[in-house]
């Protein structure tokens, strides 16, 4: 009796022994300097990307890491960090600089790393300007409210997942420069 399961082992077989004849039948050298091949050898890369808009995508992340850079160094100091307004404007500076004013007011910094993941869902090149949105994951389990003048860590007032996504909009400028105007943690959505 011949089963579903018999009928795929016997396809995967056959299309190894078949990848398996070729790569034989392609590893042959007729110049007479017989040599054993040394395995499989991947294709060097394409000198095109397979996604078109993989370099305006890899901009908008570079953008990210500085715009996140900045925000951490600014809580990190309690002073707005000079390199911000490269990266932030609109509701994403001033969402950062009302996060400032509150460590301000409470004697507070932020020290520790947040990890990131971030990933551009959202790239249309059709607009002008063009516009992106970035989906990130940020743990700051390892990211903690001091006091900055004893280093000593704030107690949470409400203990709970300290994974949340966190979505922001950026608009490439005129001079070419991607700008988040949007940078907001979803505290209700855990990743």
């Amino acid at each position: 009796m011949v089963t579903a399961r018999h009928k795929h082992g016997v396809a995967a077989l056959s299309g190894a022994v078949a990848l398996a004849a070729v790569l034989a039948g392609c590893s042959g050298s007729n110049d007479g300097d017989s040599k054993p091949s040394q395995g499989v050898s991947t294709p060097a890369p394409a000198t095109s990307s397979a996604d078109p808009q993989a370099a305006e995508k890899a901009a908008v992340l570079k953008a990210y890491e500085g715009l996140t850079a900045a925000e951490a160094r600014t809580y990190a100091t309690a002073k707005l960090d000079p390199e911000l307004e490269k990266y932030a404007a609109h509701k994403a500076l001033s969402d950062i600089k009302v996060t400032l004013f509150y460590h301000q007011q409470q004697g507070t910094v932020m020290k520790g790393d947040v990890t990131r993941k971030p990933d551009v869902t959202a790239l249309n090149t059709e607009s002008e300007p063009l516009k992106a949105v970035v989906t990130d994951c940020a743990d700051s389990s390892r990211y903690d409210e001091v006091n900055a003048k004893t280093g000593k860590v704030k107690e949470l007032k409400s203990p709970g997942p300290r994974r949340h996504v966190v979505t922001a909009t950026a608009q490439r400028s005129k001079s070419g420069a991607w700008v988040f105007y949007t940078y907001t943690i979803e505290r209700g959505r855990t990743c």
